[in-house]
C-alpha cells in the first residue's frame, strides 16, 4: 500500500510512521493537487511493477471483498481498462452518492443515482469513475499517460475516463463492490443530499476551468468548434443568471476560467494532439454515452438553486 501525503499539516503522517510503518510513504512538500500527488504514487507502483492500481481518498472506507470483486471484473474482459464501486455515504450508509458517473456534452458530471440502477445489472457501463475509488490497469496508464497535472483537482478522473475510452477501452461499475465515501474534505461542498445541493466557488472555478480543458483534448476537430460556441454562449447565459441572483462573484469564477483556459491554450493543444494520436473509438459512440440535455439544467431542476459558499 502506497500514501501519498500532500504536506498535510495535521498528524496523519506520525499516526502512519507510528501505527503502519509497512506502508510506503510519500510526503511531499507542498500541496501538489489530486492530480499530481496521485501521479507520483501511480508511477512509484508502475516502477514497481503492479499489474492494477486502485485510488482511494483518505476520506473513504471500502468494504473487504471490494478489491476482490474489482479486480474479478477488471480481468473478465480485455477491453476494461478502468472500474469503480458503488459509492455510498459514510454516515448513512443505505445513501447511494454515485453507482458510476455520466455527463453531458459540455463535460458536467451528473451522478448516477441509487433510484436509477437496474438491479438485475452487476456490472454497467458508465462514462466515467470517481476518483475517489478508482481501479485501472496498468496498460491503460501506460498508453493514455497519468492524471492531467495542470487540474489540481476536479475533472482530472472525467477527463483519464474520456482518455482511456478514446483509446479503446470500456469504464465500467461494480455494483457489488461497495466503499463509504465522506465527500467534500478537500473543499467545502460538491455533495447533493436529498433534495439540496451545496457547492464552493474554488470548487465551480476548478470544474469549470478543467472540463473547458477537457473538450478541447478530447472532442475532435469538428465537435469542437462545435461545442465551444455552444459553451461559451450557455456560460453567458449563466452568468447573466448569477448576477440577477446577487452571485457575482460566481460569474466572475466561471469568466475566470474561460480566461485561464485561453492563456492555457498553447499547452492544452500540445496535450490534444497527443490524446489524438491514440483515438481509436469515433465521437459518435462517445456522444452516444453522454447524456441528453443540459447536466446544470437538470441538477437544477430537481434541487433548485444550489447554495454556493463563498469562502
Amino acid at each position: 500500500m502506497i500514501v501519498a501525503d500532500n504536506a498535510s499539516t495535521d498528524d496523519s503522517v506520525d499516526y502512519i510512521k507510528l501505527n503502519f510503518p509497512s506502508i510506503i510513504l510519500i510526503q511531499n512538500e507542498e500541496n501538489l493537487g489530486f492530480a499530481k500527488g496521485n501521479n507520483l504514487a501511480m508511477e512509484f507502483a508502475l516502477d514497481q511493477g503492479a499489474d492494477y492500481i486502485l485510488l482511494l481518498n483518505n476520506d473513504t472506507a471500502a468494504e473487504r471483498d471490494m478489491v476482490e470483486k474489482l479486480l474479478i471484473t477488471a480481468e473478465s474482459d480485455n477491453s476494461i481498462g478502468i472500474v469503480g464501486p458503488m459509492v455510498f455515504d459514510i454516515e448513512n450508509k443505505s445513501l447511494v452518492h454515485e453507482a458510476g458517473m455520466m455527463c453531458d456534452k459540455f463535460g458536467y458530471p451528473i451522478a448516477i443515482r441509487g433510484e436509477e440502477i437496474d438491479d438485475k445489472q452487476s456490472i454497467s457501463e458508465v462514462f466515467f469513475v470517481s476518483g475517489s475509488a478508482l481501479m485501472i490497469k496498468q496498460e491503460v496508464l501506460k498508453k493514455i499517460g497519468f492524471f492531467d497535472e495542470e487540474y489540481f483537482m476536479f475533472a482530472e478522473d472525467l477527463d483519464l475516463c474520456w482518455r482511456a475510452q478514446l483509446a479503446g477501452y470500456e469504464v465500467v461499475v461494480n455494483r457489488t463492490a461497495r466503499v463509504y465515501h465522506a465527500s467534500g474534505g478537500s473543499i467545502t461542498g460538491g455533495v447533493m443530499r436529498g433534495r439540496s445541493y451545496t457547492t464552493d466557488i474554488r470548487r465551480i472555478f476548478l470544474r469549470e476551468r478543467n472540463t473547458i480543458r477537457t473538450m478541447i483534448k478530447n472532442y475532435n476537430k469538428g465537435n469542437l468548434i462545435r461545442m465551444i460556441p455552444l459553451y461559451l454562449a450557455s456560460l453567458s447565459l449563466e452568468c447573466i443568471l448569477w448576477t440577477f441572483l446577487l452571485k457575482p462573484r460566481v460569474s466572475i469564477c466561471l469568466l475566470k476560467a474561460v480566461g485561464w483556459n485561453i492563456r492555457a491554450l498553447p499547452d492544452t493543444i500540445r496535450h490534444r494532439q497527443s490524446v489524438q494520436k491514440l483515438r481509436k473509438i469515433s465521437d459518435q459512440h462517445i456522444l452516444e454515452k453522454m447524456i441528453k440535455g443540459y447536466g446544470k439544467i437538470l441538477v437544477f431542476k430537481h434541487v433548485g438553486i444550489p447554495c454556493i459558499l463563498e469562502s
